[in-house]
């Protein structure tokens, strides 16, 4: 059972403490974590916290970022079901395509060849 009080104030960021009441076994784990990390229980708790936030705005990044890719892949698939991008390429194009681009890297220091 995990309970939060917060005290703010209406301006700018709260100083305020933050309460938690933790079970004697969630104590004994954030002790455990508290140790491992060589930090006060109070500075464990709020790394963890702000970790934890890291980690979800990642998450939510990482979300958006599918989201989109998917919505390009459906944008090129129906475009292709309706009869564009239907160019078929061949091997001497793609080549070309490859050596011009080995040769653009080379001249920047680059590595010299697709493997490295």
């Amino acid at each position: 059972m995990a309970t939060t009080m917060v005290r703010s104030r209406r301006r700018g960021r709260s100083s305020g403490p933050v309460s938690v009441a933790l079970t004697s076994d969630q104590r004994e784990r954030l002790a455990a974590e508290s140790h491992r990390r060589g930090l006060g229980l109070s500075p464990t708790v709020r790394t963890l916290a702000l970790e934890r936030l890291t980690e979800i705005a990642d998450e939510r990044q990482l979300a958006r970022a599918e989201r989109w890719q998917l919505e390009r892949v459906r944008e090129l698939v129906d475009e292709i079901e309706r009869g564009g991008r239907r160019r078929t390429v061949g091997k001497a194009e793609i080549d070309a395509l490859f050596d011009e681009a080995i040769g653009s890297a080379r001249s920047r220091g680059g590595p010299a060849s697709p493997a490295g």
